[in-house]
């Protein structure tokens, strides 16, 4: 009874609605795919094949390579146009046989595959042994590593602008976010498996419920206040989801609210800290960086004065700056224009990335020093009172299970 109930259990969970569901439970020939309705549905399949093939067998979709391919793609898309609304979820499992060629799961604006990073879509594809994000017409973006012949579940949200991005599988035993952007508002927008027939890959699900679901900031703050102490962080994040309030505290010279951004009025030492709590010690920490003078950017793992991380912008370097002990170390450094000021940096244990205005500065690197493993406060730093910050945003990381309610959708 059990193995009878855990298949029907697949078949239709109980209280889910799918808006496109495909098990690829029936069986299709190389080449015989396109238009056949997606098992158990809804949905229709829509494919590309051009020189190589892609087939059903097993519960299991499969594009093959064709030995000396010309440039063209495989893919397999799906009829229905989904109208932009934020926290729509499309869950998709892919496996590659190599992560080398761009291989992925997207939302894109028509039925076409990969193609040039110029086009809109929004998604995860393999380059190098790399996840890139893929986002609205944006360069692709390295956002994590990915490996051959595994499983990963992706997990691709919309956002009435942009698009969150999570993976699970491989080295993410939970779902991590790899990536949040606000790019490109398109719509309607169709769901594709799409790579070069240089290279195989497969899939075992795709998946739209009905249910919206969006990931909760740990913190959020636009700063769209009155001028005066900063108080605490706002109960709704950036895509109108309800987020916990933060409490700000000075703890290095004192921070205010001027004109909707955060700007230090006075120094200690030549340095203002202002952090909320946030209880995670892995927390994508973002904010948007206008310079005056010297130092401006974030700070994240913060135990005390003497013992914190910080990605700052200092008018030529972009830089990850490790104290400890009130000893300091550039652990990434590059000559980068400060631009838009979107700084970002993701960590994952003792792994770090810095970002500006959505490309990677230096590469990712080790912070080990166990004064920096445990901080949960993450927040702003400066060292001129002419420089300010903004939209500061903050997420899980994922390691402690935060996203875990996608679970009920990649069974």
């Amino acid at each position: 009874m059990g193995l009878i109930y855990d298949l029907l259990w697949k078949l239709s969970p109980p209280g889910i609605k799918w808006l496109l569901r495909d098990e690829f439970s029936d069986t299709r020939a190389a080449g015989a795919v396109n238009g056949t309705p997606a098992t158990p549905g809804p949905g229709t399949r829509g494919t590309i094949e051009v020189d190589g093939t892609i087939s059903i067998a097993g519960g299991v979709m499969t594009a093959s390579a064709q030995a000396f391919p010309a440039d063209n793609r495989l893919a397999t898309f799906y009829n229905t146009a989904f109208s932009r609304t934020a926290g729509r979820v499309l869950i998709a499992q892919l496996t590659c046989v190599n992560t080398i060629t761009q291989q992925g799961v997207l939302w894109a604006i028509d039925m076409t595959p990969v193609g040039s990073a110029a086009e809109a879509r929004w998604g995860l594809v393999t380059y190098d042994n790399l996840w890139t994000a893929r986002v609205s017409t944006l360069a692709s973006i390295a956002v994590g590593v990915s490996a051959a012949a595994t499983a990963y579940s992706l997990a691709l949200i919309l956002r009435s602008t942009g698009v969150y991005l999570l993976c699970s599988g491989g080295g993410y035993p939970t779902w991590t976010l790899l990536w949040m952007n606000a790019d490109g508002n398109n719509t309607p927008l169709y769901v594709g498996i799409t790579g070069p027939n240089s290279a195989s890959y497969s899939s075992s699900f795709v998946r739209i419920p009905d249910a919206l679901w969006l990931p909760q900031p740990l913190a959020f703050d636009s700063l769209s206040r009155g001028d005066g102490a900063l108080g605490s962080s706002e109960t709704v994040g950036p895509d109108g989801q309800a987020t916990p309030a933060r409490t700000w505290v000075n703890r290095v010279g004192t921070t205010l609210v001027a004109s909707n951004k955060a700007q230090a009025s006075a120094l200690v030492g030549g340095v203002a800290i202002a952090t909320v709590d946030t209880g995670t010690v892995n927390a994508i920490t973002d904010a948007t960086l206008t310079r005056a003078g010297n130092e401006v950017g974030v700070v994240l793992r913060y135990a005390d004065s003497d013992n914190y991380i910080r990605a700052i912008h200092d008018g030529t370097n972009c830089k990850l700056v490790k104290r400890v002990a009130a000893a300091e170390t550039d652990v990434i450094s590059a000559v980068v224009a400060l631009g838009a000021g979107a700084i970002r940096v993701i960590p994952d244990g003792t792994s770090f990335a810095l970002y500006l205005n959505d490309v990677q500065v230096g590469a990712t690197s080790t912070i080990n020093d166990a004064a920096l493993q445990t901080g949960t406060q993450q927040g702003l730093y400066s060292t001129n009172v002419g420089n300010t910050q903004d939209l500061l945003s903050i997420f899980a990381r994922g390691s402690n299970g935060e996203y875990a309610a996608l679970n009920r959708w990649s069974f």
